[in-house]
């Protein structure tokens, strides 16, 4: 079998369900507080551009995943978050943790965004690995 090209489109849109939890009613007050972040400093952004790109930077590393995960012939909800997992491991929170460190990032910072990201990269796995 193939990469299942809607089970790509899926995962990569299934980062802004998670983050729409994550920084919403979960995590978004104290990712607010932590980051710095205020309305008058985000208000100057292009918000539908970064999106657009986000949702493009999404679907890159949907299909990164699916790349992975089906040359590791791997299906089914285990073994697709042990991949995610391991990826995220080694790749997303070490490189989140050195930025921060170098940076003199709030490690609260680097806890909820990482946080997101492992589930976000777990939930993209499972939906590739179960949707194959």
């Amino acid at each position: 079998m193939g990469i299942n090209y809607v089970a790509v489109l899926v995962a990569a849109l299934s980062g802004f369900a998670v983050g729409a939890i994550w920084y919403g009613p979960l995590f978004g007050r104290q990712w607010s507080v932590v980051s710095g972040s205020h309305e008058a400093q985000t208000s100057n952004i292009n918000v539908p551009a970064v999106y657009a790109l986000t949702f493009v930077l999404s679907l890159i590393a949907a299909m990164v995943l699916a790349l992975i995960i089906h040359q590791a012939h791997a299906t089914g909800v285990i073994a697709g978050a042990r991949i995610s997992f391991l990826l995220w491991l080694g790749f997303i929170l070490t490189v989140r943790v050195t930025e921060a460190l170098f940076n003199g990032t709030d490690m609260r910072l680097v806890v909820i965004d990482a946080g997101y990201r492992l589930v976000w990269t777990v939930v993209m796995g499972v939906i590739l690995a179960v949707w194959h």
